[in-house]
């Protein structure tokens, strides 16, 4: 009965009252609601935008707040490892290493390996087999800073590496960790946050991502892509590392996550006005259809012509549950139990069977058919409740078997059945079990498996190959024995060669003309048997030939083939031995025609009936005129032929007499016979002939057949052989000859002098234990291609004796060839060459390091700093070149000897090194002058601390005396800087500005380093043309003398004048004292100079003696140099007598310093000049350390009270007592007082008070030119301050 309403009537409505108005309203009511619905949407977007915006400035929070978090786990895993690591004692073997490296891992379980790194990042000590990254943790170092952690990674990401550096410590270095990959996860390990944002990790130089937020996308995971620069909000530096963090917000991923909220509050409101409507009309629309479903189902279950059957399986997921059944193990034992397997068939209930399938299992009720398809014999195959468990429990789709039961006449009856399982557990209480009987095909099909086994074992048995193809797609049907497998093939391989296999294995000369044969039988209707012969591949490489036949075998309705039947039958074998057979005839022949030596045969009656072609070129006969002659024609000595004529004859006599035929076979072997024989050309040659008895298989005698052989160059071999073998055992160098595998099998006895083994100890060994095996194996691969390539290697090896002593050796290896250009053996030679390369090592050393101090030399340090300048500008980097010149060291080697200063310099040597590291240079450049370069540093800064701490630690070890002969002495150190690019590219430039800046250290007081300036090289320039004038100024006359002079204690009578030496320079003007006289000294000029003052001195007091100018003495300061040389006694009194100036008015001033010298020889001095009848003064007493002792003992007349005292009189309290002191010291030691400095009458009243002698200063007059003192200082003007 049909559901669908009757259809409407199709009168027009009535108009009811009011309609206008409810049509107002509702449109009011639309209009509103679409208002409300616009205001809704609109206050959406501006919510989706806000939200937009929200999780962007969270995604920039949540970064800096990760990258601090992240900073801080980086700091504190750094700290821990630099709590656990050693400070005072770096571990020195590799169990301390391996130690050290378990308790790191205690903390650190990601590390892997560590390194100690000196504080340039040379690797001292590594725990790791290998240090392949080097050159990585060097550039670490450099780039970290001097940091106290720093954290980076390997270029292929393979590693972390976290630089510690150790301030204090033994090393003050750096350790190095090598980290997994996995580290990077224990860094940004936080605590799972619902919608936390995107971020990753990259390394800020190449921009190599090392870690990413787990929800972003693997593409390409070591890559920056053109996505995450986009969506990069922030990117924060991870301190002490070569990483970075970038916050990543995915503006397209927001939307995508906000849109389905948005859009779904829009529908939200629509969906909810509209549901009950829809609700009434889902409901209508349901039950309608399950009215209609139902009746269709029922038709279609019964009108069907298959048998189904309906099983409610609800409870079966409960029961599996209840029985904690998991998996087939746990089912099939709770199966075995009848009872528990009856529960499990319960809940497998048959709700319904259409008729078919009643009548197919010959059953009336549901009942039935479930006790006889599930219940049934659950060990025969008649029930399948075991197999539906089964499928249940492993969610299978689909169950398909087959079953057996026996019908109402009892024959065997094959039912198929099909059950599908649907997916949702609903559908479970209705599941369509389909069965359909298959006894017919069943019958059928075992019909035709009989026939085909028959017919099958038949062809089977054939032992050619019966194959059956189709023409038009070239498969292969049907074959009894598999070719592929016959051919050696196995079954993986001919499954990568594919369907047509065979194509592949046949010969590529065969195919074409294979094809072209089918093309024939094809073109003429496959009419003719096809014969031909192929070769196929076997699997060892060989070829396998096969007669093939093929004929049509089937055809279609069109009378074309589809189809050929072909037999295939490998004659390989038997090709074989017919070519083998027909080739070993001709090998034979060609064998005899083609070989050297001369072959001939008799017949059984002995009876010449062969000979060789050969016997041309062995003795220049034809083999007609052996013949004809016979062979013994050609023999020189008959003697000689008296052997074979004796063999001969007993075998003729045997002839036709089988017993000593039989007799001769068993005694006549193989007979060897030497001739001398003639040439054709007259030459003589031996010859060496073996005759041998020819039987056949039945042991008839055959015949003689002979092989005549020129053993001339046998002859010749031998007598090399012996020369070679004299060589070889008397050879002075070491000979090893070797088989073409390597192994020794002969050596000389100078190999035993050499290595120490013995020759019987290395037989049958390989070379190899005669190499150091560090270079053994990368070394002999380079000799064996040069010996391959060149047939010829020599060069020098390592070696090592039998007592593990290694020596460099000069080897030579040679490869022997064969006549046939085959290997046959090599032969080396070697040589010890241990005291050529040591000569070398000392001429190296001689040439390139100093003699003295084993520092490198002038050339070497040269070579060393032009090598850092060129890396340095690659690297961008900065160098550090000091210079150093020790002051005060020549009057130390010259007073004590130079076999002392030598021992000063070796000291010095020694605490330069000890003051840098072991990759910088410390060179001596000659004399007390010596060089260092530090290694390059990444930037001035770095560089200039470096230069800084390292000219502070040399200034500090000079400290320390030098103790030489017993005593100890104190030297100081000037030095230069200079930093290169700063201050000079170029080696020359650079030298040249770093010993400039020493000259300043030096003009600065010296004991002091001073860096390179600009404004140095006008200093030096100065300095030098100053130096340069020096030199010629007394030549010139320049030099002048200024006079001051020189007055009693009470400042009324003139009693002498001091003698001053100034320098007139042309363009300079007069140049002060202070800026020449130390130059003087160190240009060695003082002494000159020093003479020529007191001759000046002298001359000029005798011409103001005869011009009546009343000047009583004169005083000359003498230098140390003029004091010390020896002869300063000698030339006053030259100069004495020269000027005629009576000694007792030259008075020399002397310091303290120049007295307390050496005490005895400057005694010995003063006895010298007071024998003269000289005056001498102590000048500037008071600032030195004399002794009063010394000074009682001095022959001294003045002393001088230095300026600095004078200048604090009368009102300084300590000024007034030093002066006291001196002059009540001077007169009880009846010396007489001078004071120098005086410039006001208040000093020279305190003077004059306690009793000084004389006075000096600007208040009797400034010094002067010799006319203006003579015309100040004449008769009439002697008493001006009367």
């Amino acid at each position: 009965m049909s559901n669908v309403p009757s259809p409407l009537t199709t009168s027009a409505p009535i108009t009811a009252p009011g309609s206008p108005l409810r049509g107002t309203l509702i449109g009011a009511l639309a209009t509103l609601v679409l208002l409300l619905l616009a205001l809704l949407f609109w206050q959406l977007l501006d919510q989706l935008r806000e939200t937009q915006k929200n999780q962007r400035q969270y995604t920039i929070d949540y970064t800096a707040d990760l990258a601090a978090q992240v900073s801080l786990n980086m700091a504190l895993n750094a700290q821990i490892a630099l709590n656990l690591l050693p400070i005072v004692e770096q571990p020195q073997s590799p169990d301390e290493q391996q130690e050290l490296l378990r308790k790191l891992q205690k903390s650190l379980p990601d590390l892997v390996s560590l390194a100690l790194l000196s504080p340039s990042g040379v690797i001292l000590n590594d725990s790791a087999d290998n240090s392949e990254d080097a050159d990585f943790l060097s550039e670490l170092v450099r780039r970290s800073g001097a940091q106290r952690h720093y954290f980076s990674n390997a270029i292929d990401g393979s590693a972390v590496h976290l630089l510690l550096h150790q301030a204090s410590g033994s090393t003050r270095g750096y350790w190095a960790l090598r980290l997994k990959p996995t580290f990077l996860s224990s860094l940004t390990n936080l605590t799972d946050v619902t919608g936390r944002p995107q971020w990753l990790v990259e390394n800020r130089f190449n921009h190599q991502i090392i870690s990413r937020d787990e929800a972003l996308p693997l593409v390409n995971p070591g890559t920056l892509t053109q996505d995450d620069v986009a969506n990069s909000v922030l990117t924060v530096p991870l301190s002490s590392s070569d990483w970075q963090l970038r916050g990543l917000f995915d503006r397209q991923r927001v939307l995508e996550e906000l849109l389905p909220v948005f859009i779904g509050k829009c529908l939200l409101g629509l969906a909810f006005s509209m549901l009950p409507f829809i609700v009434l009309l889902n409901m209508r629309r349901r039950q309608c259809q399950l009215h209609e479903g139902r009746r269709r189902y029922q038709e279609i279950f019964e009108g069907t012509g298959v048998a189904l059957c309906v099983l409610n399986m609800s409870g079966l997921k409960n029961a599996f549950d209840k029985a904690q059944l998991q998996n087939n193990e746990q089912l099939q034992a709770w199966l075995a139990v009848p009872q528990k397997r009856q529960q499990l068939l319960q809940e497998l209930r048959i709700t319904e069977v259409n008729q078919v399938a009643l009548q197919l299992l010959n059953v009336t009720t549901s009942a039935q058919a479930w006790k006889l398809l599930i219940d049934g014999n659950p060990l025969g195959d008649s029930a399948i409740g075991n197999q539906v468990l089964e499928a249940v429990l492993n969610q299978q789709k689909q169950l398909e078997l087959e079953i057996k039961l026996e019908n109402a006449s009892g024959r065997d009856q094959h039912l198929w059945l099909v059950l599908r399982l649907p997916e949702d557990p609903e559908d479970y209480k209705a599941v369509i079990l389909s069965i359909t009987d298959i006894t017919s095909r069943k019958l059928i099909e075992l019909s035709l498996l009989e026939r085909e086994g028959f017919w099958s074992d038949v062809v089977r048995t054939v032992p050619d190959h019966l194959y059956v193809q189709d023409v038009i797609s070239q498969r292969m049907i049907f074959s009894n024995h598999h070719l592929g497998q016959t051919l050696g093939y196995n079954r993986t391989e001919l499954q990568q060669m594919g369907e047509y296999f065979w194509e592949i294995l046949l010969h590529p000369e065969d195919a074409d003309f294979y094809h072209r044969s089918r093309q024939i039988q094809r073109q003429a209707g496959y009419r003719q048997l096809m014969q031909c012969q192929l070769r196929f591949r076997h699997r060892n490489g060989g070829w396998r030939r096969f007669e093939i036949r093929e004929q049509a075998l089937a055809r279609d309705k069109n009378d074309q083939v589809t189809r050929i039947i072909g037999v295939a039958k490998d004659i390989t074998d038997q090709i074989e031995a017919s070519e083998s057979l027909r080739d070993s005839e001709q090998r034979y022949r060609m064998l005899a025609e083609s070989i050297s030596d001369v072959i001939f045969s008799t017949d059984s009656r002995l009876a010449l009936n062969y000979v060789s072609p050969s016997v041309q070129s062995v003795l220049g006969y034809e083999v007609e005129w052996i013949f004809n002659n016979g062979w013994q024609s050609t023999i020189a000595n008959p003697q000689q032929l008296t052997g074979i004529f004796h063999l001969m004859d007993r075998v003729s006599k045997a002839l036709d007499k089988p017993d000593q035929l039989a007799l001769l076979r068993s005694q006549v072997q193989t007979q060897l016979f030497l001739f001398d024989c003639l040439r054709a050309d007259g030459r003589k040659i031996p010859i060496e002939l073996r005759l041998v008895l020819v039987w056949d298989e039945h042991g008839a005698f055959e015949g003689v057949l002979g092989v005549g052989r020129d053993i001339s160059q046998q002859r010749r071999a031998e007598k090399d052989l012996r020369m070679a073998a004299t060589v070889f055992e008397h050879s002075t160098s070491a000979i090893l000859i070797t088989d073409p595998a390597g192994y020794i099998v002969q050596a000389n006895e100078a190999f035993s002098r050499v290595s120490g083994y013995a020759v019987e100890q290395v037989l049958d060994q390989l070379p190899n234990m005669l190499t150091v095996d560090e270079q053994q194996e990368a070394h002999l691969r380079y000799v064996l291609k040069q010996l391959s390539q060149h047939s010829t290697w020599e060069g020098e090896v390592w070696l090592k004796r039998r007592n593990g002593e290694h020596y460099p050796a000069w080897v030579g290896i040679t490869a022997v060839l064969d006549d046939e250009g085959d290997l046959a053996s090599y032969v080396c030679f070697f040589t010890d060459i241990s005291e050529r390369k040591a000569s070398e090592q000392r001429i190296h050393r001689l040439a390139y390091y100093d003699a003295l101090t084993h520092l490198p030399n002038r050339t070497l340090f040269q070579d060393r700093l032009h090598t850092a300048l060129q890396a340095a500008e690659r690297q961008k980097s900065w160098v550090v070149l000091m210079f150093l010149d020790l002051d005060r060291f020549k009057p130390i080697n010259d007073s004590l000897g130079h076999a002392a200063g030598d021992r000063m310099l070796k000291d010095m040597a020694t605490r330069l090194l000890g003051c840098v590291d072991d990759d910088d240079t410390v060179a001596r450049m000659g004399g007390d002058e010596f060089t260092l370069l530090l290694q390059p540093r990444a930037n001035r800064q770095i560089a200039l601390n470096r230069a800084i701490h390292v000219a502070e630690q040399i200034l500090a070890s000079l400290v320390k005396p030098f103790v030489l002969e017993g005593r100890e002495f104190f030297v100081t150190a000037s030095i230069g800087i200079a930093l290169s690019p700063q201050d000079g590219n170029e080696l020359s430039q650079l030298m040249k500005n770093a010993d400039t800046a020493m000259y300043h250290a030096k003009e600065r007081g010296k004991n002091n380093f001073q860096f390179y300036q600009a404004d140095m090289n006008a200093s030096a320039l100065e300095r030098l043309e100053l130096e340069s004038d020096l030199r010629h100024a007394l030549e010139q006359n320049e030099f002048v003398l200024y006079y001051q002079p020189q007055f009693s204690g009470d400042g009324k009578r003139l009693t002498g004048t001091e003698a001053l030496l100034r320098w007139r320079h042309p363009r300079r003007g007069l140049v002060p004292p202070g800026d020449f006289i130390p130059v003087l000294e160190e240009l060695g000029l003082v002494v000159d100079v020093g003479d020529w003052v007191i001759s000046e001195a002298c001359r000029q007091l005798k011409n103001w003696h005869q011009t009546k100018v009343r000047v009583p003495k004169v005083s000359v300061n003498i230098s140390a140099r003029q004091f010390s040389d020896g002869q300063l006694g000698t030339r006053i009194a030259t100069i004495l007598k020269e000027t005629g100036l009576p000694p007792a008015c030259l008075e020399l001033e002397l310091t303290e310093s120049i007295l307390m010298r050496e005490v005895c020889e400057a005694m010995q001095i003063l006895d010298g000049l007071k024998n003269l009848g000289l005056s001498i003064a102590v000048d500037d007493f008071g600032t030195g350390y004399s002794s009063l002792n010394y000074l009682k003992q001095f022959p001294i007349d003045v002393l001088k009270i230095d300026r600095t005292f004078v200048d604090g009189l009368p009102s300084g309290e300590q000024d007034a007592q030093i002066a006291r002191a001196i002059i009540a010291m001077a007169h009880s030691l009846n010396l007489a007082v001078i004071a120098e400095g005086v410039e006001t009458q208040e000093q020279l009243d305190f003077l004059r008070e306690h009793g000084c002698d004389e006075v000096q200063g600007y208040l009797f007059g400034r010094p002067m030119p010799a006319n203006k003192f003579a015309a100040q200082f004449s008769n009439d003007a002697l008493f001006m301050f009367d």
